[in-house]
């Protein structure tokens, strides 16, 4: 027989948590004849403190639940004590809500700590000018240098560093890294007051950064811009941008969880033990990016505004946790190097997959931005004001990642929490009018249907469209509005989340929620 309990009444965490964020900076400028210079230093600490009472000890909890008959009192007692009286051990009845003593309670359970502070300095200096004069306007420049250090100190509790809780135990970490950097920028401007070409600009940028780390890596940006008539302008832009690994990417210890996946091999569910951590050895992400894109301000409907951007990004060695899932599916295509990071037993059981960070070969992404905004002078209940209508939307063409064996796509996987997954569609469109005396505001906000994970064999796998919506508003008193009564309602109508979608980015996982306030200006 298999019996099943929550356990709210043994553990039921919550977390005290203490953030302390200090910054100092230093920042001059001025001009040497036609230049400008700038130069600066900054240096900031940031401390997180963490508490979370109510975490179940692994050992102490097997050796509550192992209780026996004591023979000579008839009593309950561990089976270790009986074998040991040396071993302190409390039995824990778990047979009924509420059963369990306190004392079995204090014994069974445990508060994983953390200490961690964060510390950033930087430091730079500029210079910049119009140097030049063109037919068409004067050319600007900008060069200078950088330097960054970031390091962290993580500290945890004797338990958490013995490993001694069963479901989750913070990790300690310690490192640091330093960045020195040195740029150009220019902005040129080509033709002016031609038909057509009303003003064409080139800019243009390069950068050099020198990671303590890595070594050496470029950046650079070259684009053009122009209005093509009153009101009707377009952009394009080249980029190769790159991306360093942070200090918890590289140097984050291990971590343990547990979570349900697929195993291919089989297509049986199973309950699998992970452990992530940082990497220290991660190359820096390079991305080859191109965007394009159209805005138009037609001056017969003044306070119009449309735009449309497409964009196309293509990191290399992108830097990222790949999901355990994902792992299963990518060894079972042939990636022999994620094989080796899921372990098995002699029969074949899962018994661990490791999720550290990693380099990817390739990650995908193109789609375009949509933006329509309208703002006109408006009356409301006989108050003039300013009425502001607003859409924004994201049309996703492609998301994917490439590991050099598999290629797996991710749009439509919204459901998943922690992948890549997006919807194809998202849209924010809003409402709002504001006045000296109050503001109202109304929201709605769409996702597109898709699946929980398009990549996984799941029967209850469709989601269907999902539209919130949202209202606010404020009340100013006084001449000047010094103090403002504010309100908002959010997903009013409590519409519920996708089953496990929990930590999911795009679903409101606490349904209808309220704020209201105070503001008063001194």
């Amino acid at each position: 027989m298999r019996i099943g309990r929550f356990n709210n009444d043994i553990n039921y965490p919550h977390i005290d948590f203490e953030r302390k964020t200090t910054q100092a900076t230093l920042a001059l400028d001025g001009y040497a004849g036609d230049w400008r210079w700038s130069a600066y230093y900054s240096h900031g600490e940031a401390e997180a403190n963490f508490d979370t009472p109510g975490f179940i000890l692994r050992e102490a909890w097997a050796n509550a639940i192992d209780s026996v008959i004591d023979p000579s009192t008839g009593r309950p007692v561990c089976r270790v004590s009986l074998a040991n009286p040396a071993v302190h051990c409390v039995p824990i009845n778990v047979f009924g809500e509420g059963a369990p003593s306190q004392e079995a309670i204090d014994y069974v359970t445990g508060t994983p700590q953390q200490r961690a502070r964060t510390t950033l300095d930087v430091f730079g200096a500029s210079l910049r000018g119009e140097p030049w004069e063109l037919p068409a306007g004067p050319v600007s420049v900008a060069f200078g240098v950088e330097g960054r250090r970031e390091a962290i100190d993580q500290r945890v509790g004797e338990l958490d560093a013995a490993k001694a809780f069963r479901s989750f135990n913070f990790s300690a970490m310690k490192g640091s890294f330093n960045v020195k950097e040195a740029f150009g920028e220019v902005l040129v401007p080509l033709v002016r007051d031609v038909p057509g070409l009303n003003n064409l600009a080139l800019s243009a940028a390069a950068r050099i950064s020198d990671y303590n780390t890595t070594g050496s890596i470029w950046s650079w940006k070259l684009g053009f811009t122009n209005e093509f008539v009153d009101g009707f302008r377009g952009r394009i832009a080249r980029s190769r941008d790159i991306r360093s690994a942070n200090l918890g990417e590289l140097f984050t210890t291990t971590t343990t969880g547990w979570s349900y996946v697929t195993d291919p091999t089989n297509n049986q569910t199973v309950y699998a033990l992970s452990n992530g951590g940082g990497n220290p050895g991660l190359r820096p992400e390079t991305a080859d990016t191109l965007t394009a894109g159209l805005s138009w301000s037609p001056r017969a409907v003044e306070g119009l505004d449309l735009s449309v951007d497409y964009f196309n990004i293509d990191i290399k060695d992108v830097i990222t946790t790949i999901g355990l899932q994902d792992i299963l599916n990518r060894c079972a295509a042939g990636n022999a190097e994620l094989c080796s990071r899921v372990e098995r037993d002699a029969g074949g059981n899962i018994t661990r997959i490791v999720s550290t960070y990693t380099n990817l070969s390739q990650y995908k992404t193109d789609g375009v931005d949509l933006e329509a905004s309208y703002r006109r002078d408006a009356r409301l209940f006989g108050v003039p004001g300013r009425l502001r209508l607003r859409t924004l939307a994201t049309w996703v063409n492609s998301l994917s990642t490439d590991d050099g064996v598999k290629r797996m796509e991710y749009v439509g996987s919204q459901g998943y929490a922690f992948g890549l997954g997006v919807p194809k569609w998202r849209a924010v469109s809003s409402i709002a009018f504001d006045s000296d005396a109050f503001s109202l505001n109304a929201r709605a906000r769409y996702l597109s249907a898709g699946d929980y994970d398009r990549n996984q064999n799941i029967v209850n796998n469709r989601i269907g469209s999902y539209v919130y919506y949202d209202v606010g508003g404020a009340y100013r008193l006084g001449g000047e509005g010094r103090v403002e009564l504010y309100a908002s309602a959010n997903n009013v109508f409590n519409k519920k989340a996708p089953i496990a979608a929990t930590f999911s980015p795009y679903y409101d996982v606490m349904g209808a929620y309220y704020t209201a306030g105070v503001r008063v200006k001194f």
